[in-house]
């Protein structure tokens, strides 16, 4: 499966083999196979899950007698980001899945800035707009969200954002060559933004670590450090995260993370917390999935401690992920490096 590169003519070939092939056989036996393959040749199997399509019976046959002669080809197979994220789900943490489907699935595209900018801090978007000309400002805040843009407006100093509510009740429409500036801007800008400085990149790896670590030995590390040095101690606090700081997420934060876990992980997650904990953290939640979780709760099932940790750090995981892509931001604003 080296040959990783699809055919010419749109037929099954390449990674649309390898894809059609791993979902054909399953979870369990996929994920084994899956550890074999290198990072470039995961991207590319992916991609081709999730856009895989319908593949007819015929098709599958073809496939089949060229790796098992004593395979039988059934209904239709289906490939789409939500197969490829089951396919890669025992494989990879959850985290990794999203970020390896993202990049896949982005890949060979000129991102969208105004999707980019909707998930970058909201505190790094404040100050932006703060350094922009008034009229700048309102253009970009009339392309947000509007539930976005009111968290950044309020965040503006006093005349900055009576100057931006005013100019929003009747914003103009940008030139075409000024719009594209702007766009181009903010475009550098975002990537600017995610490329670390070697300060920034050997936290980040501190940080992957201690988020790894049980919550003891971190806690444990985390004082050798602030003992080491306190600065570097307080900026990676700002780092790290588990499964118990889910309620000092903002409330956008945790309604994006329960787009991504299923009902069931949430479930298991919360067993064994009290009900202070479940409110807060519930309380970001769509009434009907809270109705289900509280429901499943209050079933008293049983679960076993371990489920529960890996429940819970699968939890953790999908936070992380977000706030690796700039789409969350795990806690308060940073600490001033130059203090």
């Amino acid at each position: 499966m080296s040959d990783l590169r699809y055919a010419s003519d749109g037929q099954l070939n390449g990674p649309r083999k390898a894809a059609a092939l791993l979902l054909m056989i399953g979870n369990p036996v996929a994920a084994r196979l899956l550890k074999h393959f290198d990072q470039p040749e995961l991207k590319v199997v992916a991609k081709a899950a999730s856009e895989l399509g319908p593949i007819s019976p015929a098709a599958l046959d073809s496939l089949v007698e060229e790796f098992a002669s004593d395979f039988s080809a059934g209904a239709q197979l289906l490939g789409d980001p939500d197969k490829a994220r089951e396919l890669f789900a025992e494989a990879l943490p959850p985290a990794e899945v999203e970020d390896l489907l993202d990049s896949a699935r982005d890949e060979g595209k000129e991102p969208d800035v105004w999707q980019a900018l909707g998930r970058a801090p909201e505190s790094a978007i404040v100050k932006m707009l703060e350094a922009e000309r008034p009229a700048t400002a309102v253009y970009i805040l009339s392309k947000l969200d509007s539930a976005l843009a009111a968290k950044i407006v309020s965040g503006l100093p006093r005349a900055r954002r009576n100057a931006a509510l005013c100019g929003l009740m009747a914003p103009r429409e940008a030139a075409p060559l000024a719009a594209e500036a702007i766009e181009s801007a903010l475009r550098e800008m975002l990537k600017s933004a995610r490329k670390p400085t070697g300060g920034e990149e050997s936290r980040a790896r501190i940080a992957g670590i201690l988020n790894s670590l049980d919550p003891d030995d971190a806690e444990d590390a985390m004082r050798a450090i602030g003992l080491a040095s306190p600065k570097e101690a307080a900026i990676l606090k700002t780092m790290l995260f588990s499964f118990n700081d889910l309620p000092k997420l903002a409330e956008r934060a945790r309604a994006l993370l329960f787009d991504r876990a299923s009902i069931d992980i949430v479930v298991m997650a919360l067993r064994g917390t009290d009900n202070e904990f479940r409110d807060v953290v519930l309380s970001s939640m769509p009434s009907r999935g809270r109705r289900l979780v509280e429901g499943e709760l209050a079933a008293g099932a049983q679960a076993s401690p371990r489920e529960i940790a890996k429940a819970r750090k699968a939890i953790a995981d999908i936070v992380l992920g977000m706030a690796r892509r700039n789409e969350i931001e795990l806690s308060g604003p940073a600490v001033d490096e130059a203090a």
